[in-house]
């Protein structure tokens, strides 16, 4: 991801990989085996096309894929009313990286209208089912509207699938007392997390305070 503002472009590895496909059939596996093979070919018409004949039988990772490709213009031109529609179907279906962009187009007016509510209702089902790129947006977004205990959850979520920013804003929030009671030990904590990620941010505050990094 460039940034919290742009689409993730990394496709999901389950969108490239048919053994981690939900409830793939022989065939519905046979094609998504010759569209991953085509893609990586950077063939990427024909993949469209196979991805396409997968996602019309309903399978959610061929769905986001195409959206994907759609919102990239990779096989076809741009078409962003294309993207959402498929991102839309994949995430009704409950898949994670679906709803997370799907948030994103909505927020950007990329495919629609722009609909900061509808956006944030997809970040939040993406987000309850574990995408760690929408809890972090949430956090976000209720920091901007100064609501620090939303952010204080959100943050620790994604702390606790070792994000290092995110467990570096929790141990912030400790520090300050927004959000969360000030519990300079439990900020040091998360600050010492976020530099065992390899956060250089935090191994600096770290010193500052006195204490060295683990």
């Amino acid at each position: 991801m460039h940034g919290s503002s742009l689409l993730v472009i990394a496709l999901a590895v389950a969108a490239l990989n048919p053994s981690t496909m939900s409830n793939p059939s022989a065939s519905s596996s046979q094609s998504i085996n010759a569209a991953v093979a085509a893609y990586q070919s950077q063939q990427y018409a024909a993949a469209l096309k196979l991805f396409e004949a997968a996602a019309q039988k309903g399978n959610r990772e061929a769905q986001y894929t195409l959206g994907y490709m759609y919102r990239d213009g990779m096989g076809t031109k741009r078409n962003d009313t294309k993207a959402i529609a498929w991102y839309r179907r994949a995430a009704e279906q409950g898949y994670a990286p679906a709803e997370y962009n799907l948030g994103l187009m909505y927020a950007q007016g990329e495919g629609a209208r722009a609909d900061p509510a509808a956006a944030r209702r997809w970040f939040r089902r993406a987000a309850d089912h574990g995408s760690l790129e929408a809890q972090v947006k949430l956090a976000e977004i209720a920091i901007v509207d100064e609501q620090y205990e939303e952010a204080f959850l959100w943050f620790s979520k994604a702390a606790d699938q070792d994000n290092a920013d995110a467990a570096f804003n929790v141990g912030s929030l400790y520090y300050v007392g927004r959000g969360v009671a000030k519990d300079e030990a439990k900020a040091t904590a998360y600050y010492r997390k976020a530099a065992r990620l390899g956060m250089d941010e935090a191994k600096n505050v770290l010193k500052s305070l006195g204490q060295e990094p683990d």
